[in-house]
């Protein structure tokens, strides 16, 4: 009878007990609405003052970064679940005119002589369910290396922290900041980075190696014309497509710009006479440029670089590296004058003289003698 009481008084312990916890009331879990937001970053690209901004299109990957837990001195880094997107920095020879003196590492009134620099803005896009909570979401910001010859490319990874905040009396979440830096840096707990607190990242800046390249003609000879014309070919491989500025002296239409197609290549001819010269500006390192002429029928031959003379109407292909490059033409017309006629007619003519020297001298005698019988 005992026992039987016990088990009774047992059973209802455990009921009064699960009626206790469920009399408690449970602490509600804070209901965020997520959100989402957008940032830029700068893209920067330097060439030559005297050249033309390509046409050139520079691509980026934005990927969730790596969470880590918080410490007793450092704040916790999320990683979305949600991936963002991220645009291009598309340049083109429009944005010439609007290009900055000197390079975006210039210090406050000083200017890189000889350079100058095109920038735009990259936008980074959140969507809507990106942040879910208050705190530090991380991301890994890299640019693509598109290969273009002569551009020295920044693939060196930049980190994006995006500060997400509640307001105390709505929770309603807001991005706070955005803040793109060189290196994952932990984040105190006074919510400053432990490594160069100051320091963020200026975004990208790539740079075009550039070169000139130009070809001139001169005509030699005793009988050179040096009004004469003479038709020349460019042809221009491996070249960032745009448009390219040109200084032409005595080249048949004074051309101005060259226009380098989306394959890379350009293909013309141009007429040029004695002193003439055509110069393509700032095309890239890498280009390769070849020259020929139609030298009729005089006898070519050509200087590259200032070397020695070569004969033939062909540059041969010269890719552009290291400095500017140069082909000097030359065509030659000689021809001996045939002064062996003069030699041959000389005899006669000295007889000639001298047979009528003669006749004069024997004229002149009889006349004086019979001037002299009348006398």
């Amino acid at each position: 009878m005992k026992k039987r009481t016990f088990k009774l008084m047992a059973v209802a312990m455990v009921f009064a007990l699960i009626f206790a916890f469920a009399a408690i009331p449970a602490s509600a879990a804070t209901d965020y609405t997520p959100i989402g937001g957008s940032t830029t970053f700068v893209k920067n690209l330097v060439v030559d003052e005297d050249a033309n901004i390509p046409d050139i299109t520079f691509a980026y990957t934005i990927t969730r970064g790596t969470a880590a837990a918080a410490t007793s001195n450092t704040i916790e880094i999320l990683a979305s679940d949600v991936t963002a997107s991220i645009g291009n920095a598309t340049f083109s020879n429009a944005d010439t005119a609007n290009t900055i003196a000197g390079q975006p590492t210039d210090p406050q009134g000083s200017t890189t002589a000889g350079k100058k620099y095109a920038q735009k803005s990259v936008t980074v896009t959140f969507p809507a369910t990106s942040f879910t909570k208050p705190g530090v979401y991380r991301y890994v910001i890299a640019e693509t290396d598109g290969r273009k010859p002569g551009v020295t490319y920044d693939t060196t990874s930049r980190y994006l922290d995006v500060f997400v905040v509640a307001d105390p009396a709505t929770n309603a979440l807001s991005v706070d900041s955005y803040v793109l830096r060189n290196t994952a840096t932990t984040i105190g707990t006074d919510g400053a980075y432990t490594t160069d607190p100051d320091v963020k990242s200026d975004g990208y800046t790539n740079t075009v190696t550039q070169y000139d390249f130009d070809f001139s003609k001169t005509i030699a000879g005793n009988q050179g014309d040096k009004n004469k014309r003479f038709t020349f070919t460019l042809n221009i491989t491996n070249a960032i497509p745009g448009t390219y500025p040109v200084t032409a002296t005595d080249v048949t239409g004074t051309p101005t710009t060259i226009t380098v197609g989306t394959d890379g290549t350009y293909t013309s001819t141009f007429d040029l006479t004695n002193g003439s010269n055509f110069k393509v500006l700032g095309l890239n390192a890498g280009a390769v440029c070849t020259v020929s002429e139609d030298a009729q029928d005089y006898t070519p031959s050509h200087v590259v670089d200032g070397g020695s003379s070569v004969n033939g109407n062909n540059s041969g292909a010269i890719t552009l590296e290291n400095a500017n490059h140069s082909v000097a033409f030359t065509n030659s017309r000689d021809g001996i004058i045939p002064t062996g006629v003069l030699l041959t007619i000389a005899p006669f003519a000295i007889g000639l003289l001298l047979f009528g020297a003669l006749a004069i001298f024997f004229i002149a005698r009889r006349k004086r003698r019979v001037e002299d019988e009348e006398d």
